[in-house]
């Protein structure tokens, strides 16, 4: 599909029937840009809620990650690289906000949980122009081997050990396994049945996702000389792995702000998204 072809139908957020290159995002609304990026076993709807507000300021664009939202595996499995998420996410922007009408706009880069490492890594690349960057408990485990903490880097290890022997064992709904360890025991049990079945078609994706955020790695002064402001958000009631990755970059990024969301856990950005809301705009 050509670039043509694909801004005539930007305002339809989605591809021609005719066309079989896969749209790797949805779009609404206009303004400055802000681009989110979801994380493993979801979908753009996470950012449903907050899009719905945004909107009526900001062109908000909501990546959909590769294996998810309809769009194609990726074809990495064997040796997962972020340069595969990269590169769709460099591709959109380049389409959507580096066209002459929009002025090359710096943009808001938002990401939620394995999308806060997508987000991070991009940030750190320093490929695409980022005026702001906001991370919902980005999972950036390897933050833990950067900084040198030991004793997340064994749990976090841990769990992944329990998580593929699982997988390998082929339990059912292993995937409940992430989002208990993520939400809290006990989160995936009310899930509807539909959603829960979706997350298990995703399970070789999310296994993908966890080589990622071990794999996406920098050395710290990587992260004491990002430039780019950042808000870091994580829930008081969320997982201690996902506070102590936004404690330690808390203290690592120069330009930076901390903020705690009283009794929310990870999936913050839909149950609090108010807010998110707020700080996003803060």
């Amino acid at each position: 599909m050509s670039n043509n072809s694909k801004h005539e139908n930007n305002q339809t957020n989605a591809a021609n029937v005719n066309n079989t290159a896969p749209c790797y995002y949805e779009q609404q609304g206009s303004g400055s840009p802000i681009v989110f990026i979801h994380g493993s076993y979801a979908t753009t709807s996470t950012w449903k809620k907050i899009v719905q507000q945004l909107a009526s300021t900001h062109h908000c664009i909501s990546i959909k990650l590769p294996g998810h939202c309809g769009t194609p595996d990726p074809d990495d499995f064997t040796a997962p690289n972020i340069e595969t998420e990269l590169n769709i996410i460099e591709s959109v922007i380049a389409e959507l906000c580096e066209q002459p009408a929009q002025s090359n706009q710096a943009i808001h880069l938002i990401g939620h949980s394995f999308g806060g490492v997508v987000a991070l890594a991009l940030a750190l690349k320093g490929s695409v122009n980022i005026r702001e960057l906001t991370l919902f408990e980005p999972v950036s485990t390897w933050v833990f081997e950067s900084v040198g903490d030991k004793k997340m880097t064994t749990q976090v290890s841990k769990f992944i050990q329990g998580y593929r022997q699982g997988i390998s064992n082929n339990e059912p709904y292993v995937c409940g396994q992430v989002i208990d360890f993520w939400g809290g025991e006990g989160a995936f049990n009310p899930l509807p049945d539909f959603i829960k079945e979706a997350m298990v078609l995703l399970t070789e994706n999310n296994n993908r996702h966890w080589t990622l955020c071990a794999n996406t790695y920098h050395q710290r002064a990587a992260l004491n000389t990002l430039s780019i402001p950042t808000k870091l958000v994580c829930g008081s009631a969320s997982n201690p792995v996902a506070q102590a990755i936004v404690h330690h970059l808390s203290r690592e990024l120069p330009h930076n702000k901390q903020y705690t969301i009283p009794g929310a856990s990870h999936f913050l950005v839909t149950s609090h998204a108010n807010q998110c809301i707020d700080i996003i705009n803060d």
